[in-house]
């Protein structure tokens, strides 16, 4: 898998990513360079082939707010990977700002892997916690209802049973929970 004749389009393209991508940036790009839309996520494929895990992250950031076909599908294909190196909490983030609620499944297996390292901020859990909740699908709910369960961590467990608002039907206490008290 290579960007063959793309190379200097997508170098271009690149050169033009500098950290948050803004919507209107995204949208101000793809008019000047049309082909973007439909050609970013199999470029986003490529770098990952490439193991160019910063192309990656920035070709990511400026494909979120397009709308661009596929997307969704790579991110997952990503996150199911769990790649070292690759700033998994922004696809994840991603996934859930584009609704890719097929990604569910991905986001608690790598989620499950990961939660170990995770503490004491949780910050990869909040945003999975936070796309699961986004998805709104049985599938997802399950999972955030596997993530209220006492084999997860506390502030992983009171963040979930918010996503489904059902904290209070389980008695949890934010304060004991989130370690304020």
């Amino acid at each position: 898998m290579s960007l063959g004749s793309d190379r200097s389009l997508v170098d271009q393209i690149d050169s033009l990513i500098t950290g948050f991508v803004a919507p209107e940036r995204a949208r101000a790009i793809a008019r000047e360079y049309p082909t973007v839309i439909d050609s970013i996520a199999e470029w986003i494929r490529c770098s990952a082939v490439q193991e160019n895990w910063r192309r990656v992250e920035r070709l990511a950031n400026l494909a979120a707010p397009l709308d661009a076909p596929g997307l969704g599908a790579v991110l997952c294909e990503l996150v199911d990977r769990d790649v070292s190196g690759l700033n998994v909490e922004d696809l994840v983030e991603i996934l859930g700002e584009i609704g890719a609620a097929s990604s569910g499944v991905a986001i608690f297996r790598m989620l499950e892997r990961r939660i170990a390292s995770d503490g004491p901020a949780y910050w990869l859990s909040q945003k999975a916690i936070l796309a699961l909740g986004e998805f709104g699908t049985v599938e997802s709910d399950g999972f955030l209802r596997k993530m209220t369960g006492k084999d997860w961590p506390d502030p992983v467990r009171w963040h979930s049973a918010v996503a489904l608002g059902v904290e209070d039907d389980l008695g949890f206490d934010e304060d004991q929970m989130l370690g304020s008290s």
